[in-house]
């Protein structure tokens, strides 16, 4: 696993936008802001997007010489979100991040819903970890956490298997996934319900049979947080995994803003997912 920072601050525009399903909207940025990020070695999955504020000023902290960043104003960092950077192309330096639609509703998605070619925000750090090569892998998560689970499925070892479970709205929802494993998508559907307030999910990552033996596995998970907390509960039990074959991060939790879930829960998230290090 890796969860080195190495990305400076810079500033990335939208190229293009393209609704893949009804709730998912792909944003591609293009231009030097890429090349910067592309050019990295030590580039991660996530990435900090910085957003403007209401009055379409637009802050990025800068490097203060020793690995951390250093904002102008404080007040900046509740601008700040983490995203999973879904493609990379260096040869074109294009990168295409993936938002769940919510109207207006959030900060990283009212921005998304008004985007336009040409519109430019902050890209301030990154963080996160990739999964290690294992023999089978249990992959749950929600829309949230879909990037992601897109992104880890292309890069899994060939000839591992496993099963992702995902929960949706619906099945308009469904994304075409692959990978070269050999995992099992099980789509999970709310039907209607509010995100975060079924217990879908969590029944249907439990009925996975796990296998036994001498066989290396690995679990990640991630979602709203009550139903990452007894996926956790769930996985440690019976010794089906054990703690470093796990990653286990809740995503959002009803009522909190990112920043604020991420620092007050016990999750995996590595710790420089909100803070301010670069390397």
């Amino acid at each position: 696993m890796s969860n080195e920072i190495g990305l400076l601050p810079t500033v990335i525009e939208v190229a293009r936008i393209v609704d893949i399903t009804p709730r998912m909207r792909r944003i591609t940025f293009a231009g030097h802001g890429v090349e910067v990020y592309a050019s990295d070695p030590t580039r991660v999955p996530n990435i900090k997007l910085v957003f403007p504020r209401p009055n379409g000023e637009l802050d990025l902290p800068d490097n203060d010489g020793t690995g951390r960043l250093r904002w102008p104003d404080p007040t900046v960092k509740q601008f700040v979100r983490t995203y999973t950077v879904r493609r990379l192309d260096p040869v074109a330096a294009e990168m295409d991040i993936d938002f769940v639609k919510h109207g207006d509703e959030g900060l990283a998605s009212g921005w998304a819903e008004h985007a336009r070619p040409g519109d430019r925000i902050g890209a301030a750090g990154g963080g996160g970890v990739v999964a290690p090569a294992s023999d089978w892998y249990l992959i749950v998560g929600d829309e949230t956490a879909l990037p992601a689970i897109g992104r880890m499925l292309e890069r899994l070892p060939e000839g591992a298997r496993g099963v992702a479970v995902i929960e949706v709205a619906d099945e308009h929802e469904h994304q075409e996934l692959t990978s070269p494993a050999d995992i099992e998508i099980r789509w999970v559907h709310r039907d209607g319900a509010p995100a975060g307030t079924t217990d879908g999910l969590l029944d249907a990552a439990c009925a996975v049979a796990v296998p036994e033996g001498d066989v290396k596995r690995f679990a990640w998970v991630s979602a709203e947080s009550r139903t990452v907390r007894a996926m956790r509960t769930w996985l440690r039990a019976d010794g089906r995994f054990d703690r470093r074959s796990t990653l286990v991060i809740g995503y959002w939790h009803i009522g909190m803003s990112e920043t604020g879930y991420g620092r007050s829960s016990d999750h995996d998230r590595v710790d420089d997912e909100h803070d301010d290090e670069l390397s």
